[in-house]
Formats: C-alpha cells, structure tokens, sequence
C-alpha cells in the first residue's frame, strides 16, 4: 500500500475542518489546551468542541503527518489551533484577550457556540 503523502494529509485536514464546526488541535498534556477545555466547559459548550489530541492518536507517524498537515495550513505549529465554521480562528491567547477584553460572550454567539 502506498504511503500518504502530505498532500493527502493537507486534504484530510481540510475534510476534518470543514466536516466539524468547532474542532481543536490539541495534546493531551498541554496547558494552553487545558485552558481552552476549561473554559469551554464553564460556558456550557464543550460537548460542541470536536478534539483531536495528536499526543492520544494510536499511529504516531500518522499524527506527525497530521499535525505537519494542520502547521502547513496554519502558517505555525501550535497547539490548540481553533478552527472554527471551516477556517482556522486562533489559538488560546487570542481566547484571554477576548476575556479581558470582555468580548468572549460576544465572540462566542457570533460564532453560534452560544
């Protein structure tokens, strides 16, 4: 059988993002990815939120290919990346700045999460 190739992988991650309308990048032992799980269980809606924890995936070389395919498309390796109503949104800091700004709610209803 023939390996993927990272062309397969960057049309697999835009399947993912464009089949789930709130999906997450995330390790299972990442403190900004806590954070977000965190605040989205306080707001009611983390059962809307789709995870993929690349830490947590059985095949490893198919999480590197994976999360290589997400960092081609986000312009960065990081994690969590939020990608939201099919294009990436951001990541956890931009999540605080909503929130000391006081436009979390806000951005949350404009996104239909709330």
């Amino acid at each position: 059988m023939a390996t993927p190739s990272s062309s397969d992988y960057i049309n697999k991650v835009k399947t993912l993002i464009s089949q789930h309308p709130y999906l997450m990048l995330s390790k299972s032992w990442c403190p900004d990815c806590h954070y977000v799980y965190n605040l989205f269980k306080q707001e009611g809606i983390y059962d809307k939120l789709y995870i993929i924890e690349l830490d947590q995936l059985q095949d490893q070389d198919e999480a590197t290919s994976l999360e290589n395919a997400f960092t081609e498309i986000v312009g960065k390796k990081w994690v969590p990346s939020l990608f939201f109503q099919g294009r990436y949104w951001g990541n956890e800091q931009d999540l605080k700045n909503l929130r000391k700004q006081g436009e979390l709610e806000s951005e949350f209803k404009k996104l239909k999460l709330l």
